[in-house]
């Protein structure tokens, strides 16, 4: 298919149609009347799909599964995270893109990138808590662990999603020299297996919670971050109740178009090797429909970590707000 042939494509010319398409299936709309909705909409979640399909590791494919585990040894993390689900719908497409970012997340160069993602600059201050006494240090250590999870692999998802979407825009990341060496592939040592909540299985309070979340967010879906802390509710709801008026705020996203705009350059100038699927790449593997949703998942999983990001910092500040003495 021609360049100019592919200009033509609703997800080139706008992102409205394929939006519309790909997530014809969500239970639910991200407008604003979404605030208004009664709290018994939630247990009709129980009869219907819910959120953006996914593909967990437990229902994978043979060839599948392979794939996920070489991406969790790659970004060394014990969990398949959101955006992988949601493409694993397009698998050949999920396994050519992976190749193409796979090396480059083997080197220093890329971590050093992410590294520069995280615990960014922010006016937010926490109300401080006493986790241990709240929680137990049991159920603290857990938290902490899954906090430092997904702070430690938002920004390499964001460079991913970014290095798939500028290559797709024909802006391809052409590829540097190789600065700092390579990094050996392999799960972080004390991370554990973390466990996500299914929203429709979730308890009353647990619902209740995510579902405010996705309200004050406007968003489609619950991030895995949201679902793993909300296992413990007794931490995320006085940390989001203390956080969602700024991640309401203007603050948060002009943040949060700094930091996507900061990581679009990273994966041009710190990645060294390649990335150059394009739509006509695109066109060979799927109907019109169905690239378009490719791209469609990409767009919205690059604002989704950028956002993600920036709340992992008001959360980890939570965690590490020094007590009031006295």
């Amino acid at each position: 298919m021609s360049a100019d042939l592919f200009s033509q494509h609703p997800v080139i010319h706008t992102l409205l149609k394929p939006w519309e398409e790909v997530f014809s299936v969500l239970t639910y709309s991200v407008s604003l009347s979404i605030c208004l909705m009664k709290k018994e909409t939630v247990a009709t979640l129980k009869k219907i799909q819910f959120g953006i399909p996914e593909i967990f590791e437990e229902s994978a494919s043979a060839s599948l599964k392979v794939l996920y585990g070489d991406i969790k040894q790659v970004l060394k993390v014990p969990i398949i995270n959101f955006i992988f689900r949601a493409l694993a719908q397009y698998e050949k497409f999920l396994y050519t893109g992976w190749q193409q970012v796979r090396s480059s997340m083997l080197t220093m160069s890329a971590e050093r990138a992410a590294a520069s993602l995280r615990e960014p600059s922010l006016s937010f201050v926490p109300e401080r808590y006493d986790w241990a006494s709240i929680m137990g240090m049991e159920r603290l250590k857990k938290v902490e662990k899954i906090v430092f999870t997904f702070n430690y692999v938002n920004p390499k998802l964001l460079l991913i999603a970014l290095a798939w979407q500028e290559s797709l825009g024909y802006r391809p990341i052409k590829g540097v020299a190789l600065s700092g060496g390579l990094i050996e592939p392999g799960i972080l040592l004390g991370l554990p297996s973390i466990r996500l909540i299914d929203f429709p299985e979730a308890d009353s309070r647990q619902k209740e919670l995510l579902w405010d979340i996705m309200t004050v967010k406007h968003s489609y879906d619950i991030a895995s971050d949201y679902r793993a802390l909300a296992l413990y509710p007794e931490f995320l709801q006085p940390v989001w109740s203390g956080m969602k008026e700024y991640v309401s705020s203007d603050e948060f996203s002009l943040r949060s178009r700094s930091i996507k705009e900061h990581a679009r350059q990273l994966v041009h100038t710190n990645f060294p090797y390649p990335v150059i699927i394009t739509p006509e790449d695109l066109a060979g593997m799927y109907s019109h429909k169905d690239a378009a949703g490719i791209m469609a998942v990409i767009a919205l999983f690059s604002d989704f970590l950028a956002d993600l990001i920036i709340e992992g910092e008001c959360i980890r500040r939570f965690l590490y707000a020094p007590l009031k003495s006295g």
